[in-house]
Parts: structure tokens; sequence; C-alpha cells
């Protein structure tokens, strides 16, 4: 009997569905087996990694204990071996351990340096986080390989408030001492003849200073045999004070900016104040005071080069607008103080006295020099051209006592040198500007047709 055409239509349309849902099975599974060869490929090129790393791992214990103990001490070295081409970073410490106090041998109160603590670690291009080869062994000095009539000198650096300062270079007695401090801010140099040392800690490369804002600092220390002397630096991250300045117009309430070009900072944990930029230097806007060692209390800051330009010399609370009293944040910027300068407005004139005063003379040298202050055995002295307007083109001093004196200039308005001085200015006043007129005109009483400023 035939069977009808619809049938076997339908036959075929089955037939066909279970061919799709067989290959959906099948690709499933294909899928599942390579997955799972992917997997057992990759544990194993894991394990394959972890047994090379640690294979490097004690090849290099070997090679660290072949080397001589002054050597392993401070090393902290990382270089790249290929195997089977994978990348490995071999990286391999040592370390002075006191067997006190099973510490790198830095602390108060170490008496030698007993052993030395070797590190070996591997990593790899790839490696699953936490995957590493680490080992730890412990060296002791032979019988004879450290003379006991030679000592050892240990180096602390830390911050005020005991943070130890990795990265500080240590460095002296001729090259027997050389090395960076570590993790623990300690650098430990053994075997040192008995004797004495200079050795000279400086924190220049990671910004780091001492008490006084010196990036290196030096001492005088002393190896004794068969002991170890501790010796702690205090270092912190150098911080920086902008100083902006300004003085008042008259006496009015309107303030103009103004400039200065040295100012002297002061801490009561400093050895002596600190003076940033160059008297009589280039005079600027904002004088920036770094490096800074950032103490918890403020500095007290005022525009000048020396003592006698502090406008509040007793600490009496007098003259608050000229002083600056601001903290350097470690490793920071402070918001910058504006300090007000008394002001000197002079004025050159043509002319010959004040009833014949003239026309404003420009291009004037003014020379204001400081009678209380000297650098380098000479007055701190300040050179001022005058402008359109025959005055100096910024008023703010430095708080001082000072001879001003101005004069013509070869080659200017007038042929020769004429001057006018005034002796003793003293510029102190913040309520109000201090005034004086120099008449430079020819036949002039209070001008000198001789000499020239300063």
């Amino acid at each position: 009997m035939r069977i009808p055409r619809a049938q076997n239509a339908a036959e075929d349309g089955f037939v066909l569905i279970e061919i799709l849902v067989s290959a959906l099975v099948l690709t499933i599974a294909s899928a599942g087996v390579v997955m799972l060869l992917q997997t057992t490929t990759r544990t194993q090129a894991e394990l394959r990694h972890n047994s090379e790393a640690y294979a490097l791992a004690q090849e290099d214990q070997a090679r660290l204990t072949s080397m001589r103990l002054s050597t392993l001490n401070r090393l902290d070295q990382t270089r790249t071996v290929t195997l089977n081409k994978t990348s490995f970073n071999v990286r391999s410490r040592g370390v002075f351990i006191n067997d006190n106090t099973s510490t790198p041998s830095c602390g108060e109160g170490t008496s030698t340096a007993d052993y030395v603590e070797i590190t070996s670690v591997v990593t790899w291009t790839g490696m699953d986080p936490g995957e590493k080869a680490k080992i730890v062994s412990i060296l002791s000095p032979s019988n004879g390989s450290l003379d006991p009539n030679n000592g050892t000198l240990a180096i602390s650096v830390k911050t005020r408030q005991q943070v130890p300062v990795a990265g500080a270079y240590v460095s002296g007695g001729s090259g027997a001492i050389s090395g960076f401090t570590d993790a623990a801010g300690c650098a430990v140099f053994t075997d040192l003849p008995a004797g004495k040392y200079s050795v000279t800690v400086s924190g220049e490369a990671i910004k780091a200073v001492n008490k006084d804002g010196l990036y290196a600092e030096t001492k005088t220390l002393s190896a004794v045999g068969g002991d170890t002397k501790t010796e702690n630096f205090e270092f912190d991250f150098a911080g920086t004070i902008p100083v902006n300045f300004k003085y008042r117009v008259g006496s009015s309430a309107e303030f103009k900016t103004s400039s200065a070009d040295s100012v002297v900072v002061s801490n009561s944990s400093m050895s002596a104040a600190k003076i940033f930029w160059t008297p009589s230097g280039l005079r600027e806007e904002t004088v920036n005071a770094t490096p800074l060692h950032p103490f918890t209390s403020a500095y007290v800051i005022y525009a000048g080069s020396c003592s006698s330009n502090n406008p509040d010399p007793k600490a009496e609370g007098k003259n608050t607008a000229a002083i600056g009293k601001v903290i350097a944040p470690a490793g920071g910027i402070a918001v910058a103080p504006v300090l007000q300068l008394p002001a000197l407005e002079a004025t050159v004139w043509t002319g010959k006295n004040a009833a014949n005063k003239g026309s404003a003379f420009a291009n004037a040298d003014v020379w204001v020099r400081d009678t209380t202050c000297t650098k380098s055995g000479q007055p701190v002295t300040r050179r001022y051209t005058t402008n359109s307007l025959g005055k100096l083109p910024d008023l703010g001093l430095p708080y001082g006592v000072y001879n001003v004196c101005a004069d013509t200039e070869p080659g200017s308005v007038t042929s020769g040198v004429r001057v006018q001085r005034y002796e003793n200015v003293t510029i102190q006043n913040l309520a109000a500007t201090t005034n004086r007129d120099f008449y430079l005109g020819s036949g002039t009483e209070a001008a000198s047709t001789t000499g020239s400023c300063p």
C-alpha cells in the first residue's frame, strides 16, 4: 500500500529536527570538551610556572649564599630571567637582623648585627593574583668572617612622628658607608674598623629635609669594636609656603599688589631662621619659601633678609599685618599669606625745591640702602628706576631704617650727575605712606654735584 505524500513530508520534518538537536548536543559536548582541555592546559602551565619559579628562587638563594656579607647587607636587586619563553622577575633582598629583637639592626638597644636574612621572590607575566615563589633563609656569619675589633653603624631615618623614611641616601667614610634606607627607614653598615666616621644623610632624591629645611645633614659617628651604634636622623617630606605682598595707598583703605626679593622664615624648632630668595635681587610678587620641614607648628614669615626687618621682634602681637603664620604641609603647598609692607613714596623732580618742583623726573636712579642689614659684609641695597611720574614702580619695602639716595644718572634728562640723599629714613608705618621728595634740578642747594648713588 502506498503512503500518502503528506505523511512522508511530516516524517521528513521530524528527521530534520532530530538532526538539528543532535548537532546542538554534539556542539555543546564538544565545547565542554574544549573548555576542559583548555582548563587542563592552563592548570598544567600554572603548575609548570610554579615549579620553574620555585627552582629559580632556589638558584637565587644559592647565589646569595655565595656573596660576601657586606654585599648582602641592604641588598635589593631585581633581574629578569627568561625560561621556556616565559619572563620571570627575580627579586633578591638581604638585611642584617639582631638576634635580640629579630628585627633589622637599627633600633635602640641592639647590640650586634647577628645574622643576615636573605629573601628570594619570583613572579612572572600573566600569573594569577597571589601566585609567587618565595624563599627566606638565614645566614650566620662564620667564625672570622667579621672582625671582632670592627663595629657596626646603624642609621635610622624617621619623621618627627616616627614614620620611617625610605630611600634616603647614607654616605661617608671615604666610600665605606654607602646605601639607601629601607622600608623601615634603616641602613646598617657592618664590619667597619673602629674609629670616627663623617656620615651624611641626604633626602634630596625623595624631597625630604631635616628640621632646618636642608636636604642633607652630616654627623660625626664612632664605630666601636663588637658593637652596633645607632644614630637617629629626623627628615620629612618638604613643604612649600608661597608668600604674596601688598602695600597701603597713602592712609586710605586701598591696597596695591607689591613685590619682594626675599623673606625670612623661622620656627622655634629650627636651629636658625632661613632666608629664601636673594636680597637685593630680582623682586617678585610671589616668593616661594621652599623646602621647609613640615612642623605641626606654624612658621613665622616676614619680608626682608635680617632679624632687623622683623615687624614684631619681641613677639608682642605688633604689626600683625606684616607677619605671616603658616604651617607647611608635608609634600604640599600651603595657602599663600599676604604680607603688608610699609610703603616709601619717593618722588624725583627736575626742579630746585618744593616751591619750584619742576616736572617729574623719569628714569632717575633711586637707591634704598638698609642701615641695619648686611649680607656678605655689604648693606642690603635695592635699586629702582623712576617711572613717568618720577615715582618708584613699587612702594613696598621690608620693615626697616634706610638711607635713600637719588641721582640723575649720566645721559638722562640733564647732563652730569646730581645727587640728593636722605639718611636714616624709618620705613615702619603700616597705617600711612612715608614720603620723600628729591630735587635734582641744576643749582639745587639740596643736591650735590659730585659723586653718585649709592
